[in-house]
């Protein structure tokens, strides 16, 4: 940073690779880009129209509530209940402008300086930012594929000190796509309650889960206590552009995050609150859908992925992305992403950038169709770092 004006704090701030993906992929014409987890699934067509008519004709332009829509907080409450028998009141939820929006505002709003929060890697980019500007301190626990991304409870504590305010849980993991089992999100709460820290649960694709540990982690407790929820609408109902998420928490925290929260944002958008109420009530349609989508060209993705040299990810488990192991080729994840895009024209995301655990793999975004994914494989496979493996070679000949 060159211009004195610009805050100390952010002078060394170096740009991830997530935010340097709209001008790689300018860098060739046909770019085939598979780094953004941008769902490409449409938005259901149905809540967009209920949601134009309250605009148009019931007037939802105004300010909302300042904790958000009382009948999407209400709602949501509702589907809670229904889903997972979690109960909550409606001065226990705060509406957001998203997932990231979120999980900031909870930093902001429990981080002293100094404070500690610990987060499981390979973990979501901007962990690391939301963390450190409210002054607080990233711990990393650092998982390994060898181990299927398993957290072990006992190696975990001993990254807990006198300042761990908190531990994120994501699961479904972005970018591993590993699901925790409820033996490790049991004790992972137990921790909390020995040592008096928060569990955030970053409950993002939780919709994207492709086992049979579905139980959101908020519902390991009767009532906001412990876990904080932090949720988004962006992958769950393919509704990015409509910056929709929510955190339920402790009332007084909620309290909090929203005096913090009308400093940031006032209030958020009326028009994609309503939508919001409308994707509930649809949501078993629109998940569905979304659901069986995206578990297919995800496994068709691992079924190619495991017939390329040099290329290897752990069975898919959540989410809509695979993290590949590129190790036996010799080079860095950083390498290896500049070198898939100049010479197959294919947009991935280094593992690096998810932390130190991330290094050695690079994350594939199943965001396009079968056809085009099929497209990226084929140009994959014409890389002299990869290729078909002996045994496919075999049966083809």
């Amino acid at each position: 940073m060159k211009n004195k004006y610009i805050a100390r704090k952010h002078w060394n701030f170096k740009v991830p690779p997530l935010s340097k993906t709209n001008e790689m992929a300018k860098r060739h014409d046909d770019v085939i880009d598979l780094s953004i987890g941008d769902p490409d699934y449409p938005a259901d067509r149905e809540c967009i129209r209920l949601m134009y008519e309250d605009v148009v004709e019931n007037g939802h332009t105004r300010y909302t509530e300042f904790l958000g829509d009382e009948d999407l907080r209400n709602k949501t409450r509702e589907w809670y209940e229904e889903d997972y028998g979690f109960s909550f009141e409606s001065d226990e939820i705060i509406i957001t402008s998203g997932g990231t929006h979120a999980m900031y505002l909870v930093m902001e709003s429990i981080l002293d300086e100094g404070d500690e929060v610990i987060a499981i890697a390979p973990y979501y980019i901007y962990y690391k930012p939301q963390i450190e500007l409210p002054k607080g301190k990233l711990v990393v626990y650092n998982t390994r594929s060898e181990d299927n991304f398993d957290v072990d409870v006992d190696e975990l504590e001993k990254l807990i000190t006198s300042r761990t305010k908190a531990i994120i849980i994501n699961s479904p993991n972005n970018p591993s796509g590993k699901v925790y089992s409820e033996e490790n999100i049991r004790g992972i709460i137990d921790l909390a309650e020995k040592h008096d820290f928060l569990v955030i649960a970053d409950d993002i694709y939780a919709a994207l889960n492709y086992t049979e540990n579905v139980k959101p982690i908020c519902a390991y407790e009767e009532k906001p206590e412990r876990v904080v929820t932090i949720y988004s609408y962006s992958k769950d109902f393919s509704m990015p552009g409509l910056r929709l998420g929510h955190i339920i928490a402790d009332r007084e925290l909620v309290t909090c995050i929203r005096n913090v929260n009308e400093s940031v944002n006032f209030t958020i958008s009326s028009m994609s609150q309503r939508l919001g109420i409308y994707a509930i009530e649809r949501r078993r349609e629109i998940q569905k859908g979304l659901y069986e989508e995206y578990r297919k060209r995800i496994f068709y993705c691992y079924d190619r992925i495991k017939n390329i040299e040099n290329m290897s990810c752990s069975n898919p488990e959540g989410t809509f992305y695979l993290f590949v192991n590129i190790k036996d080729t010799g080079l860095t994840s950083m390498e290896i992403w500049e070198r898939i895009l100049d010479d197959a024209h294919v947009l991935v995301l280094p593992g690096s950038g998810f932390g130190e655990a991330g290094e050695g793999f690079v994350r594939i975004a199943c965001t396009v169709g079968i056809e085009k994914l099929g497209e990226a494989f084929d140009r994959l496979e014409k890389m002299d770092i990869f290729g078909k493996t002996e045994e496919l070679l075999e049966k083809t000949i």
